[in-house]
């Protein structure tokens, strides 16, 4: 599809929407942002917030706003710096309109904001290759659409459409101000060493391309550039036709002074930029920015292509710089794009049908199911630096939650981030909690050593249920390095001469943790610096000057180890029982040391006979929290030790807890969905670290900390309590709300709600968030019920689907596996494999029955169709 036809596409959806407030209402989601055609995504800017979607690959991250902010980096190499809110834009479109004095100038965009004189409605559309920003205004369609590809080009395409019968002529205007540096932040010695220059027309071009240069240190007494080069290209239609055509190099210049802005720029006003630099340096601030001059009659179109391509050696420049780029290869590269987007994911799809109860819209939450897809993979697949910081790294604990997630429809990619991560392992079986990617053989990168005790666990249970699932015993016997850990307040590492195997690291990570228990007393797990729940980090601490940490546990990180255990035996009993009998003998042992002490010291009881699951205790018991009486003495519940007691199996040797659990649900409960705690730490609490710094009602202070809430989805799913637990996913879902401040289209991290300070709903952040892989591993493993096993697959859905229908496909190991789902009110479980009724077996622990299915049926069977009927 053509350019102008996406947009022309785009258009007319938007108009039927704007007209035909049933169909709203059904692709409706809150932040004014509506699912189209394709699961693409439609956004009407607006002042509570802003939707944003990521494009890039290979550790490129280009970000767009529907606001119209756009802002990029590769690691710490950032070619546009994101501005903050109501700041300047980095990159602006404006189109002028001749008035009685001077033009009338609206942006193209929705920033910046300016006193506008003109009638214009906009909206953004998101695809999952580009964005596209529609203006209308005096009958004119003004479209941006960007993207950018594999080898991080980004591409601007600025077209104007003549919707009426008269003849129009305005102008329209792009500026780029890129930053081409590695840092974080600009400083006054920026403009210092840049340069900006007007390049003459290559062959087969009627535009003037530019050159930005940034000079920074590359090592001690030498600087070296890095260039930007901006390629343009003008195509008009038939009844087009151009004026006149303007460039600068000067911002200055563009906005009319040091005192000015884009806000009120003062060459667009004027219509020209008058005596223009072709060169700009030193003294101000150099950017490349245009203005062309156009007439369109009756029907007619121009579009202008701007393609940006940064580098960093003279060649490379030399190369960019000659470079022409026609519409049609332009529009290719998008189309490549797409099918290339339109390839992940392809290996499982969900279909919800026609809704029988709930807020849930299933045609909202079809396109939802994509875009989730997309947010597991880009949080598995990161290099880094996505809140851009010195020291935003890769999360060892975050990327290996997603990837149990992206390990069911992109096994492959999976596998290989796995394996770059074993790297950073201490010889110990210590993992960084964060490393960065180093940039050259013998670089020591950027790690955050501090010994959260809980990154090994997800570790174990991701490899286990990747081998589970794919059955790709292999990845056992490939080779990893690692780090030795020199000084943790210093983020000090070297590689280390070792390597092993990956069965090897992960008997590594094991022994680590099974090491660090309070062997003498709890046969528990310390929490060192920490564990899931980063603020509440002060468990750890000794009371002893001597030492850094105490005998304080984390409740959830031992249970976690336990499951670890029990998924280090399955897997070693599959490998070879024999030859590891003695490991296997080490973890049996530590199961049954840990299981009585939980049973022992995690389970409290006050004076009335009431039990309560704690979230931990500091060094030698001296204090709980999530206790009758915490530190601040006030009764308190947590959700994650109650979640995980459920998720890592010591639920299925004593049910009776469950009224235990329920019960701290019901005080943990909230309108946005179970909160991490209840109730929230004031400021000065002792003993529990830096939790009550925050807000009450914010993060995992009191609120709905969406990331825990989903585990307790989880554990209602699994104790059976299923038409809960959708009531509590349904809550954690941002387009069931009324009102959202970020994306809602994918998850966010939190919901809070703090009347005192006004906060009711808002979200620290969207898209990198560990929330969104508990939601997709939710639907996978509890609510279409695929249960991978080393000798088989469970299937085994909820036994509450509010809906009438689900389908879902999934490839496992090559074979086509579709679950068909009916709810026929029969109070009854039936199952069809391939049109032959099956026996279901009864779970007593999730109250339903489920279906086996064996390894050797699913390798017999190129599709294996599964009927379930309700």
């Amino acid at each position: 599809m053509s350019f102008f036809n996406r947009v022309n596409e785009y258009a007319n959806e938007y108009h039927t929407l704007k007209s035909n407030e049933t169909l709203a209402k059904e692709k409706e989601m809150p932040g004014k942002a509506f699912f189209i055609k394709n699961n693409n995504i439609l956004a009407i800017p607006r002042e509570d917030g802003d939707c944003r979607y990521p494009f890039g690959q290979n550790g490129f991250n280009y970000w767009v706003y529907a606001s119209g902010y756009i802002h990029s980096n590769e690691g710490l190499f950032s070619p546009y710096l994101r501005a903050s809110e109501g700041q300047e834009p980095k990159i602006a479109f404006f189109a002028g309109f001749k008035g009685k004095e001077g033009y009338k100038v609206i942006p193209i965009l929705s920033v910046p904001v300016m006193d506008e004189q003109v009638q214009t409605e906009r909206y953004t559309v998101f695809t999952k290759a580009s964005a596209y920003y529609v203006t209308e205004a005096e009958g004119i369609t003004f479209a941006i659409r960007t993207f950018v590809d594999a080898d991080k080009k980004m591409y601007y395409t600025v077209s104007a459409t003549n919707n009426t019968e008269e003849k129009k002529e305005f102008f329209v205007s792009s500026y780029f101000n890129p930053f081409l540096k590695n840092a974080v932040m600009e400083g006054a010695e920026n403009r210092w060493f840049r340069q900006a220059t007007v390049m003459p027309k290559n062959e087969g071009q009627n535009l003037n391309n530019f050159l930005i240069e940034v000079y920074e240190e590359r090592d001690r007494g030498a600087m070296a550039p890095n260039y930007g080069v901006f390629t343009r290209h003008l195509t008009l239609s038939e009844g087009a036709e151009l004026v006149a055509s303007e460039e600068t190099t000067s911002r200055n210049d563009y906005v009319g002074g040091v005192r000015s802005s884009l806000h009120t720029p003062a060459s667009l006003y004027k219509g020209t930029f008058g005596d223009t630099k072709k060169v700009a340096t030193f003294t101000e601030v150099s950017v490349a920015a245009d203005m062309l001059h156009l007439i369109l009659e009756k029907g007619a179109s121009m579009r202008e292509d701007i393609v940006m391509t940064y580098c960093f050696e003279d060649e490379d420049m030399e190369v960019a710089i000659k470079g022409v780029s026609t519409p049609e290869v332009i529009d290719e590269a998008e189309e490549a794009i797409i099918r290339a987007e339109a390839m992940h994911g392809e290996n499982m799809k969900a279909v919800f049908g026609k809704r029988l109860s709930g807020e849930i819209k299933e045609e909202v939450f079809n396109a939802f199911f994509e875009h989730l897809k997309k947010q597991v993979e880009f949080c598995s697949v990161i290099k880094g630096y996505i809140q851009l910081s010195s020291f935003s790294l890769i999360g060892i604990r975050d990327v290996f939650q997603a990837l149990e997630g992206l390990v069911f429809y992109e096994p492959e990619v999976a596998r290989e981030k796995m394996l770059e991560a074993l790297n950073f392992v201490q010889p110990d079986g210590r993992c960084p909690r964060q490393y960065s990617l180093p940039r050259f053989e013998g670089d020591t990168p950027n790690m955050d050593l501090r010994p959260f005790i809980d990154q090994g666990v997800w570790v174990i249970s991701t490899i286990a249920t990747y081998l589970r699932f794919t059955q790709d015993f292999n990845f056992l016997n490939e080779t990893c390095g690692y780090y030795d850990f020199v000084n943790d307040k210093a983020h000090l590492a070297k590689k280390s001469d070792k390597t092993s195997s990956v069965l090897d690291h992960l008997f590594d990570i094991m022994n680590y943790l099974l090491t660090n228990r309070d062997h003498d007393y709890t046969k528990c797990v310390c929490a060192l610096y920490g564990d899931w729940n980063d603020a509440l980090d002060g468990l750890g601490v000794s009371k002893r000057k001597d030492r850094e940490y105490g005998t304080g546990v984390s409740v959830m990180a031992t249970l976690q180890v336990y499951q670890n255990c029990h998924e280090m035996i399955e897997l070693l009993e599959i490998l070879d029982a024999e030859k590891y009998a003695e490991k296997i003998a080490e973890y049996k042992q530590a199961m049954t040391e840990i299981e009585e002490g939980l049973v022992k010291y995690a389970i409290i009881e006050n004076e009335e006979g009431e039990k309560r699951l704690v979230h931990g205790w500091g060094d030698e018991r001296s204090y709980f929290v999530g206790s009758f009486d915490d530190p601040d003495h006030e009764s308190r519940d947590g959700i994650t030790s109650n979640a995980f007691w459920v998720l890592a199996g010591m639920y299925d040797k004593d049910m009776s807890i469950k009224d235990t659990i329920l019960g701290a649900y019901d005080r943990l409960g909230s309108k946005y969905g179970l909160k991490t705690f209840e109730p929230h730490f004031e400021k000065g609490t002792p003993g529990v670290g830096r939790i009550p710094n925050l807000p009450k009602g914010t993060a995992e202070n009191g609120a709905a900390y969406i990331h825990a809430s989903t585990f307790g989805v989880m554990s209602l799913f699994r104790m059976g309590e299923t038409e809960r637990a959708w009531e509590e996913l349904s809550k954690c879902l941002p387009f069931t709300h009324e009102k959202v401040s970020v994306s809602p289209y994918v998850m966010p991290n939190s919901y809070g709600y703090n009347e005192e300070k006004q906060i009711d709903g808002e979200s620290m952040q969207d898209w990198q968030t560990g929330s969104s892989n508990v939601v997709l591993k939710t639907f996978i493993r509890f609510v279409f019920g695929v249960e991978p096993q080393y000798k088989g697959l469970w299937i085994q859905p909820s036994m509450h689907i509010p809906f009438a229908t689900t389908e879902f496909a999934l490839k496992v190991r090559g074979t086509n596996l579709v679950l068909k789902y009916s709810n026929n009110e029969t109070g009854k479980r039936t199952f069809k494999i391939n049109g032959e009724i099956q026996e279901g077996i009864y779970d007593d622990v999730m109250k339903l029955k489920k279906l086996w299915i064996s390894n050797e049926f699913i390798v017999n069977n190129k599709e294996i169709v599964v009927e379930i009927l309700d």
